[in-house]
């Protein structure tokens, strides 16, 4: 009874046209008749689509308003008021497009926009910056990054991405030509793709991979090197003067099965290395060149769309359709050719990955139309509360949302956003500044800029774009920073200009109460409960600066603080 009241009432709290994500997500919780969350409140809703669209936290006055608005359609205009305007002409600062920064960021750490690349970290950042602000669709800004050449990589952003797989003959600064085509290939095709060649890299996938992949497992290393030698004639060549910069270029002769591998076993030297795509066996037409060949190949295949919706989903909805979104079986994913037993069906939701795959397609690659039909969907709009009688194998039907913690960028934002004091971060090789994590070019800058803050950011998992992947995983060292870092204490002080001193020291002054509900709203996006005002109140009341002070701490050692 209670199952049917909640699928009654989300129904009657978005009336508008069933959003396919729904008729799928909605459909199978009903027919495998799953409990499923409560709509999420409007607190909780406003403080996921801020942090999930931008990276920040809502400012109380707009927190405040939306509480407050009766208007039904106010989810959706909230929405669409976290995208930035197209063009985005009289922008006047980075500051302004917070949506801009955190996708940037996003793809930074994917493309691994790191040290490796020196001065190229700038001009491959603002890149996918410009893209972003473009929205350039998702097929052609991929297509960009494989066929791009430069002559420099600090001029042409775009072909940093091919440059940041090279590799080195050993330790010395020669460059290994098919080492690196192996790690374009295999980079590719996990992150457009979604499979992970890794493994065929070294040895055939039979005896190996049968208890791991079932496509994988039928595969043969032979097939990798015909992926890679669509980058057999791609040259990436350092350069050396104040900072190292590469030229990207094709001028090599092919992919040579003769030379040495630093990274992996030797080759098999008879093998036939034609240019030939993993997924069709297509080969380049005559006279075309290989990157476009494999990029045209790539970006038409229907898996290139799948992978990409299953990814932002993921990131979206705290896991993958397909999870993780890099570990396609493509032998399992089609519900009318089963896999066989004991394997079973990959995607949680098979119909919905090909359907909004399409959908993407048909919108033209358009990334913040697929982002808006995400978090437009009532299946995003759930609450994270698990409702009565949840078990940990219904995760996979989407019937609440997935509670995660802030990445580390998203942590340290959410405590400068309270304490209303933004640091400076230095961007390393230009002469500009960074107010907030988000807008930071690399880890880098926050590592020259401040260190203790970048010893937190790698405790609360910073990926390094170099060897350590970004993590969201809980630790008691997350917890101690919070509660007893320098750095922490220093924040949550009244001091000249921040959010405290703003409050406390205004004319006329606040009351208690306002204090309190003010920091409330920022921290959590809700208004106090009766209990939690009256707690705060007397704070304040008998310790002031203090007690606020106090107030504040005890905030962003809150869950609901630190979890979303």
């Amino acid at each position: 009874m209670r199952f049917s009241l909640i699928l009654v009432l989300a129904a009657a709290l978005h009336a508008e046209e069933p959003n396919l994500i729904d008729r799928h997500i909605f459909g199978k919780i009903q027919a495998d008749r799953i409990p499923v969350a409560a709509p999420a409140s409007d607190s909780e809703f406003l403080r996921r689509v801020y942090l999930d669209l931008t990276g920040r936290l809502p400012d109380p006055a707009a927190a405040r308003k939306f509480l407050a608005d009766s208007d039904p359609q106010k989810r959706a205009k909230v929405i669409d008021s976290l995208f930035p305007v197209l063009p985005v002409s009289g922008m006047r600062s980075v500051s302004e497009a917070p949506f801009l920064d955190r996708w940037t960021y996003f793809f930074d750490d994917l493309f691994r926009n790191g040290q490796l690349l020196q001065e190229g970290i700038n001009t491959f950042h603002d890149h996918i910056y410009k893209s972003l602000t473009l929205n350039v669709p998702y097929n052609e800004f991929v297509r960009d990054l494989i066929t791009a050449s430069a002559v420099s990589t600090w001029a042409t952003g775009s072909a940093n991405f091919i440059a940041r797989s090279h590799v080195f003959e050993g330790d010395g600064y020669q460059m290994n030509h098919e080492d690196t085509a192996d790690e374009i290939a295999i980079n590719t095709t996990k992150l457009f793709l979604g499979v992970n060649l890794e493994c065929i890299s070294c040895h055939d996938g039979a005896n190996h991979l049968e208890k791991v992949n079932l496509w994988l497992a039928s595969r043969k290393r032979a097939e990798m090197w015909r992926q890679a030698s669509f980058f057999g004639k791609t040259f990436i060549d350092p350069s050396y003067g104040r900072f190292p910069h590469f030229q990207v270029r094709d001028s090599r002769k092919g992919y040579d099965l003769s030379t040495r591998s630093s990274l992996r076993p030797p080759r098999n030297k008879k093998a036939d290395v034609t240019p030939t795509f993993l997924l069709t066996g297509e080969q380049p037409l005559p006279g075309e060149n290989y990157r476009q060949a494999y990029a045209r190949q790539l970006t038409s295949h229907p898996q290139f769309a799948r992978a990409a919706v299953n990814l932002f989903w993921a990131e979206l909805m705290g896991q993958g359709i397909v999870d993780g979104p890099f570990d396609f079986d493509l032998a399992r994913q089609d519900p009318k050719n089963p896999p066989p037993a004991p394997w079973t069906i990959q995607p949680s939701h098979p119909e919905l990955l090909d359907e909004l795959a399409a959908d993407f397609r048909d919108h033209g690659y358009d990334l913040r139309h697929l982002f808006k039909r995400i978090v437009s969907s009532r299946a995003y709009q759930l609450s994270g509360k698990a409702p009565a009688g949840w078990k940990s194998t219904y995760d996979s039907y989407f019937a609440r949302r997935m509670t995660r913690r802030l990445s580390a960028e998203q942590a340290w934002d959410a405590v400068a956003h309270l304490a209303g004091q933004n640091q400076a971060y230095k961007v390393t090789y230009a002469d500009k500044r960074a107010a907030t994590v988000m807008q930071t070019r690399s880890p880098q800058d926050v590592e020259k800029s401040d260190k203790p803050t970048f010893t937190a950011l790698q405790a609360f998992g910073q990926c390094d774009r170099y060897a350590i992947e970004a993590s969201r995983k809980p630790t008691m060292v997350q917890s101690a920073i919070l509660m007893n870092d320098r750095v922490i204490r220093e924040r949550v002080k009244v001091a000249k200009g921040n959010r405290l001193e703003t409050l406390l020291r205004a004319d006329p002054a606040p009351s208690n109460a306002a204090v309190v509900e003010d920091l409330y709203l920022t921290a959590l996006s809700r208004f106090p409960t009766k209990e939690e005002s009256e707690m705060g109140v007397e704070l304040l009341r008998e310790y002031r600066e203090q007690g606020a002070e106090d107030l504040v701490w005890v905030l962003l050692n809150r869950l609901d603080f630190l979890f979303y």
